[in-house]
């Protein structure tokens, strides 16, 4: 395969993409809504256009919803959006991991290597990305909870009804944890809409993959049906919370002496010996020299 038949090739994969995204933009809709759309709009309706183009399996999809709700995006179009990324990031990483290939070698002779690994590394990045951000969602739910339960039983020790506690907790929560006030709303709406108060708890179980946060919704769950009293068993489950964020922080602390030798083996003692032993080797070197010279 001759240098000139790949550089038209990637031409045309080129122009194929630019055609396929401009014919996304083409179909958004009317030219009205796209001039009066912000461009974040129009940009996040571009990428459900072309997600919407994209074959799915069922079982990518079903792997994929619970992934974008774990993750926090529950958005109708959260889904055939997040496609919409991964064609444009593998289109992108692409032509993008070409350029450097072709810049770096200054032949065509890899340019197909470039592009499978440039697409590669373009469809593994949004999942990543995505499992980073229900990582850290996962986070910041833990570091929530402590709070919220605190919210929660000073509410019941004063009388309040169970859902107006939770109420209560979302609206004070929503500035400084939105996540966890976004959980509560959910559990509320689910319950407006009528469902059930154990089956929107279970609701919440089902969105999350936070063991604490599992835990605490059948505590409500199991005071809901037996008639228990609910401020002791969140009093407890807030000691045991506390207790065991207190053992993974001593735990990282104990970590980081382990974490700190290979920098202080391969960054700060070679630097140590230099300095220390540096001017007497350099000595000792002269004094050898003036003996063998003599």
């Amino acid at each position: 395969m001759s240098e000139l038949t790949i550089l038209i090739g990637f031409f045309v994969v080129v122009m194929g993409c630019i055609t396929g995204l401009g014919f996304v933009f083409m179909n958004r809709g009317d030219g009205t809504a796209a001039i009066d759309a912000p461009p974040a709009d129009g940009f996040r309706e571009s990428l459900k256009n072309l997600g919407s183009l994209i074959p799915k399996r069922s079982h990518h999809v079903d792997h994929y919803r619970q992934l974008l709700s774990n993750a926090g995006h529950r958005h109708p179009d959260a889904l055939t959006t997040f496609f919409g990324i991964k064609a444009a990031s593998i289109l992108a990483c692409a032509c993008l991991v070409a350029l450097i290939s072709l810049i770096a070698s200054g032949d065509s002779t890899g340019i197909v290597m470039a592009i499978i690994a440039g697409a590669g590394i373009g469809h593994l990045l949004p999942d990543r990305i995505l499992r980073s951000t229900h990582t850290r969602r996962d986070n910041y739910l833990r570091n929530s909870l402590p709070i919220a339960l605190e919210l929660m039983i000073l509410g019941l020790e004063a009388g309040q009804g169970l859902d107006s506690v939770i109420a209560e907790t979302a609206r004070e929560l929503n500035a400084t944890h939105p996540e966890l006030a976004e959980e509560f709303n959910l559990v509320l709406m689910e319950m407006l809409a009528s469902r059930s108060r154990q089956e929107a708890l279970r609701g919440l179980i089902d969105r999350n993959t936070e063991p604490e946060m599992k835990r605490i919704a059948q505590v409500l769950i199991d005071g809901d049906r037996f008639g228990t009293g609910l401020g002791t068993a969140l009093r407890n489950q807030l000691r045991f919370l506390r207790t065991r964020m207190r053992q993974s922080a001593q735990e990282q602390a104990r970590k980081v002496s382990v974490k700190l030798v290979f920098p202080i083996f391969f960054l700060i003692f070679p630097a140590i010996l230099l300095v220390t032993l540096g001017p007497a080797v350099i000595l000792v070197f002269n004094a050898l020299t003036k003996m063998l010279a003599n």
